[in-house]
């Protein structure tokens, strides 16, 4: 009998990311437009992050996640000046400065922790909605 593979590191990386950006998408948006945490532009969102995906530590932190406009995500690569002065805003200076040393920690997931993640954020979506 052949042995169930079970899924990659980089699968489950890819599927937290959905989930987790769907999670971060309704959250911000939840009749699908709302305010761009950058720009303050009324849009449909997308998860914008202040400190980029490439720093495990951060990339599904709940603070450093918020909804942006594609304009301040993508064609200005994050607005992060705006950006920082709304997570100011929102949630303090100190806040701020705690996301900006936990860029960088070295942060190594297990299988199950991704997992746990996802069943995390598909739960908090599901409930939500």
């Amino acid at each position: 009998m052949k042995r169930k593979r079970l899924p990659s590191l980089a699968r489950l990386t890819r599927k937290l990311d959905r989930v987790f950006s769907a999670w971060i998408r309704g959250r911000d948006a939840p009749s699908g437009m709302g305010r761009c945490i950058s720009c303050g532009a009324w849009a449909k969102l997308q998860a914008g992050h202040f400190i980029k995906r490439q720093h495990r530590a951060t990339r599904w932190n709940e603070f450093n996640v918020n909804g942006q406009c594609a304009r301040c995500n993508h064609f200005l690569h994050g607005n992060d000046g705006a950006y920082c002065m709304a997570l100011i805003r929102w949630y303090g200076k100190a806040k701020v400065e705690e996301l900006l040393a936990l860029k960088h920690k070295t942060a190594k997931y297990s299988r199950a922790d991704l997992e746990k993640l996802i069943r995390r954020y598909t739960d908090k979506r599901q409930a939500a909605f």
